[in-house]
């Protein structure tokens, strides 16, 4: 017990307090102080780093950041792979994948034209799945014969239409008719100039005249929504879904391009960025209400800048999505391997605790496609565990370095 004495006006009023309680007071202060730091630090760090980056920009991107250095214990090792190459899979080259370390590959389905490859992924289940190996299925979304589709189903386009009728008097037709035409036919006899009457025929063209009435029309621009591309999509994945022994549906194209020459960035499209997010993510919830195998999706690498470009935020994908794969291809960026772990970091913090597996390339870049060595494609491996992903896929089977990072 401690006295102490209070000076009050011209008095001393003496108040005797106990030390337990004056010790408990200074705790829960200590305690108040801690609980308040990291997690709305890190929250307002996040939206702050999008909204100065794309500052032309209202949305926000869904506030999942965290901690979180690593999302999964179970480690992937996967491989995009071609139709072409699914199609000539054999029990050796599936065992060879075996014995590699390859856990997963993802077999193109439905392709940039819109075919689907149904006997490639039938191929492919039936030499991988006898050694263990996950095949998904692989399906571009919004890349149709090299144009990218509005995942809203929005259009704009120049249409015909009728404005009046006009009338004016003309040639209605013309017609050819066949006619006699008379000459003289000359020839000599007995020293003398002679002729007789001969026709031939010919065809003349006679003409009809009347009244002529002609349509008038105009250009005019046409805007709406039809999603009938979005449900036969949708329609698709099902039947592969049910009909097709896959661990999973793998999600490609589902965004927008980016690219604001086509007016095709998320920020161009009717009511901005959050419309853009509200129709991929609308989309990735429709096809998850279909698909009873995992789910997941490859998304574009850029972090903050996402959602402005592409319409993806990892965050509410995440609520429909059992992993992501960010295309993490740092020689298309001109990015070092810091900027994969930093990449990586990011996403993995707005993934709400799903797992994130590093895509990278078995070359340089899309520009330069010798391929990598294997020290190199493994320090990318190295890179982006660092920022917390649980695996890796390899773009592509078949193609550049083929040796499997550990």
């Amino acid at each position: 017990m401690v006295k102490l004495s209070l000076d009050t006006g011209g008095g001393k009023i003496k108040q005797h307090v106990l030390l337990l309680i004056l010790v408990f007071s200074i705790a829960l202060i200590g305690l108040s102080t801690v609980n308040a730091a990291d997690p709305v630090t890190t929250n307002d760090t996040s939206n702050t780093t999008l909204n100065t980056t794309v500052s032309s920009s209202s949305y926000t991107a869904s506030t999942n950041a965290s901690k979180v250095t690593k999302q999964s214990t179970t480690t992937m090792k996967g491989y995009w792979m071609f139709s072409s190459s699914a199609a000539k899979l054999n029990s050796n080259s599936a065992a060879a994948l075996k014995k590699s370390g390859i856990t997963d590959v993802f077999v193109c389905t439905r392709d940039i034209n819109g075919k689907y490859h149904y006997s490639e992924l039938k191929n492919a289940i039936t030499q991988l799945k006898k050694y263990g190996i996950n095949v998904h299925a692989w399906i571009v979304c919004f890349n149709y014969n090299g144009h990218f589709v509005n995942p809203s189903g929005y259009y704009s386009k120049k249409v015909k239409v009728y404005v009046k009728t006009t009338k004016y008097w003309g040639i209605k037709s013309k017609y050819k008719v066949k006619k006699k035409v008379w000459h003289k036919s000359w020839y000599k006899y007995r020293g003398k100039w002679h002729y007789k009457w001969k026709y031939t025929w010919k065809y003349v063209t006679k003409y009809k005249k009347g009244w002529i009435y002609k349509p008038v029309y105009k250009y005019v621009t046409k805007t709406g929504y039809d999603t009938s591309y979005n449900k036969k999509l949708i329609a698709a994945i099902k039947y592969i879904n049910d009909n097709y022994a896959v661990s999973g549906i793998h999600l490609d194209y589902v965004r927008y391009s980016g690219v604001a020459k086509y007016g095709n960035a998320a920020y161009q499209q009717q009511g901005g960025v959050n419309a853009a997010v509200n129709a991929v993510t609308k989309f990735v919830k429709s096809v998850r209400s279909v698909v009873t195998k995992k789910l997941s999706a490859a998304v574009m690498p850029e972090g903050t800048k996402n959602a402005y470009y592409y319409g993806q935020d990892y965050g509410r994908l995440a609520d429909y999505l059992d992993f992501m794969v960010p295309m993490t291809y740092h020689g298309n960026y001109n990015a070092n391997n810091a900027w994969i772990t930093k990449q990586i970091q990011y996403i993995v913090s707005n993934a709400k605790g799903k797992p994130v597996y590093a895509g990278l390339t078995t070359y340089c870049s899309d520009s330069n496609l010798k391929s990598l060595s294997l020290n190199a494609l493994q320090n990318d491996v190295i890179s982006a565990n660092g920022g917390g992903a649980s695996g890796f896929v390899l773009f592509r089977y078949g193609f550049g370095c083929s040796y499997v990072p550990t």
